[in-house]
């Protein structure tokens, strides 16, 4: 009776560990893969860097068809984009081509419903200065040229375009409207540029907060794998300590 229960009890025993080792086999391997995969996302966090932002270009056309629209219902001109002090200054022949250019369009734009610049110079420095601070990047003459260039060819569309000129000729009131519709063409463009640099600086905030809290996430995720590595070595040196029991156990003869 004795044996019996003893060999009952020790089977039971055996039972118990073999079900415990392959216990201790599965939690070993999914700590082991953890750890793995935690540290792989903390070190790929830990080297987070701040993405360049892209800028939009403007669409000539579609800023063509918002001006028609203030001939609509003629709302009041937006406020002059303000620029940041101290920004550098582009001189040079080329883009005083494109400023030549652009006074000449809207001087002969005003030449036919006998108008004119009543400062044609400020006006002209005025253009230059936005140039140097509302292009996509102020502190490259390319980037400033192509600014320039694109004031040209919107004044160019806007200041000759056939259907608006004709509409401005028959409203009624037409110094009024022309007036805001004028004040409107100047600083649409540059508007859009205004509009772009505050989504730039939205956006490097944005990227600043990301990568900050990417690195600090990162370091927790590094603790958490060497704790799950701590783990993994505690569960082995278990597995080898029930390994090293059922070996050293005095079986019956």
């Amino acid at each position: 009776m004795s044996d019996s229960g003893t060999g009952f009890g020790g089977k039971l025993e055996n039972a118990f560990l073999d079900i415990l080792r392959v216990v201790i086999l599965i939690v070993l391997a999914v700590s082991l893969i953890a750890a793995i995969g935690v540290a792989i996302y903390g070190v790929k966090d830990l080297g987070a860097s701040e993405e360049s932002y892209k800028p939009e270009k403007p669409d000539t056309k579609a800023l063509i068809q918002e001006l028609r629209k203030t001939l609509e219902d003629s709302p009041p001109a937006p406020a002059p984009a303000e620029s940041k002090p101290g920004a550098p200054k582009a001189e040079g022949k080329a883009l005083e081509e494109e400023l030549n250019k652009q006074l000449k369009t809207v001087s002969d734009f005003l030449a036919q419903f006998k108008r004119n610049l009543t400062n044609p110079e400020g006006f002209k420095a005025n253009l230059r200065r936005k140039a140097n601070t509302l292009a996509t990047d102020p502190k490259d003459e390319a980037s400033i040229l192509a600014y320039a260039k694109g004031q040209t060819e919107f004044f160019t569309l806007a200041f000759s375009d056939k259907d608006i000129i004709a509409t401005l000729q028959k409203k009624e009131d037409s110094d009024e409207i022309l007036g805001k519709f004028f004040e409107t063409a100047v600083d649409l463009y540059p508007d859009f540029f205004e509009e772009q640099r505050e989504q730039r600086e939205q956006f490097e905030r944005r990227e600043e907060v990301r990568v900050e809290s990417a690195k600090a996430g990162a370091m927790m995720k590094l603790y958490a794998a060497g704790g799950l590595f701590g783990a993994f070595l505690l569960i082995s040196l278990i597995l080898v300590l029930v390994r090293i029991e059922r070996n050293l156990r005095v079986r019956p003869i």
